[in-house]
């Protein structure tokens, strides 16, 4: 094919356009669903939420001390030498309910609670009423928003919904998303393979991709390159699940069948992309389900699962794609790519002690057709070239993308 494929094809953004204007994801596929608060996490509201409670429900201790009754103060401080523990004072630690006979709180660090059960307050004491007393409500209100609907529910949601007594979280259905390992050479993981088979890295590695974006993984077993099998599994894909991946034969190979099933049964919306590796991946709609043929290769099983897979989950839970925190860094060497394509580079960043360089950072760009694949799954930046970029020369300031956080950057 040569030169010739690399001309005239969309870009991602433009094939993604397309894609959503050829499918839009059924009204059922953002049914609402309860789930309890432990298993909420991660997981998108459904609905705005408010609180159900009011916190505290009466007033409370702001501190711990003693609840006494402002009135005593009126005329300064009183004659504390005969006061009794239950009579004149209780008490009252932080957040605790106290009797509504007392209305004010003197920190314990200012009250010294004698053995004979008199008190010695310090010279500075000054009490008025409600003194070191929340009142009712002064933590939370009912009715007090708590999440607004599409938020993704983080640790710290999830204590803001407890406080607020919502027991039952209404989130957004999660995505089921079949995942079809397809090729004859291909081995489960933890078998070694054998002369002209290979490891299936992609199931375990996009099913997880998935799950991080929010979508429930349904990975089938491998299906080997017979027409039939496909077809059967293919099938059952698109009855159980609200999008099916089939992985590996997008190109237009001898045993790609892949292809020519997916264009039987559905309406191929593109097929080549602006983007390597990976460029022969398919979007297609079948029985009004989007239909996604995956390059096998790693790394284009990588990328695309990133940019389009991503796209699709987001769409069916009505959430923007996540944005990836990025850098600016020195390139430690030349690298060159085609300009037709948006391609993407694992890259292994480092922190840089040279003064002269204003980024802190030097990337290394890895290679993986030149046996730096495994290196390439495992490093800590990646970035994507923008289309028309010919290159750049050694000591060019790239931004890349954070795959690690920044304080795993060595």
């Amino acid at each position: 094919m040569g030169e010739k494929i690399m001309q005239g094809f969309p870009s991602r953004e433009e094939a993604l356009a397309d894609f959503f204007a050829a499918w839009e994801p059924p009204a059922a596929s953002t049914a609402t669903e309860l789930v309890s608060l432990d298993e909420a996490i991660g997981r998108v509201t459904a609905r705005d939420l408010v609180s159900a409670n009011t916190l505290p429900v009466v007033r409370a201790s702001a501190c711990d001390g003693i609840a006494v009754r402002s009135a005593a103060f009126a005329d300064g401080r009183p004659d504390t030498s005969t006061w009794e523990l239950g009579r004149d004072f209780v008490r009252a630690d932080t957040g605790d309910d106290f009797p509504d006979a007392y209305d004010a709180v003197i920190m314990i660090e200012k009250a010294a609670i004698q053995p004979d059960g008199s008190v010695v307050l310090d010279d500075d004491v000054q009490v008025e009423p409600g003194t070191n007393v929340r009142q009712a409500g002064d933590t939370i209100k009912a009715g007090t928003p708590l999440m607004k609907a599409g938020l993704p529910i983080r640790p710290t949601d999830l204590a803001a919904l407890a406080m607020g007594g919502i027991t039952l979280v209404p989130v957004r259905r999660k995505p089921r998303i079949a995942f079809i390992p397809t090729g004859s050479e291909l081995v489960p993981a933890g078998i070694a393979p054998r002369r002209g088979q290979n490891v299936d890295t992609n199931s375990l590695m996009v099913k997880h991709m998935l799950i991080e974006y929010g979508a429930d993984p349904l990975v089938f077993p491998i299906v080997h390159d017979d027409e039939a099998a496909l077809e059967r599994a293919f099938a059952e894909a698109l009855a159980v699940a609200d999008a099916v991946v089939v992985n590996g034969g997008s190109a237009v190979g001898e045993e790609d069948f892949n292809v020519r099933m997916i264009e039987a049964r559905g309406r191929v919306v593109h097929h080549y992309i602006a983007a390597v590796p990976g460029r022969p991946l398919m979007m297609a709609v079948a029985d009004g389900k989007p239909v996604i043929d995956l390059p096998g290769p790693t790394m284009a099983a990588y990328y695309g699962t990133q940019w389009c897979l991503q796209a699709v989950v987001a769409r069916f839970l009505g959430v923007p794609v996540r944005k990836v925190p990025a850098v600016q860094a020195r390139a430690a060497a030349a690298v060159g790519g085609p300009p037709q394509m948006a391609n993407i580079a694992r890259v292994n960043l480092t922190r840089d002690g040279d003064p002269a360089n204003p980024t802190g950072y030097t990337a290394e760009f890895l290679n993986f057709k030149a046996g730096d694949l495994a290196a390439c799954m495992a490093s800590n930046a990646q970035r994507v070239s923008p289309i028309g970029e010919r290159g750049f020369e050694a000591g060019s300031l790239v931004d890349v993308e954070l795959l690690r956080g920044e304080e795993l950057i060595g």
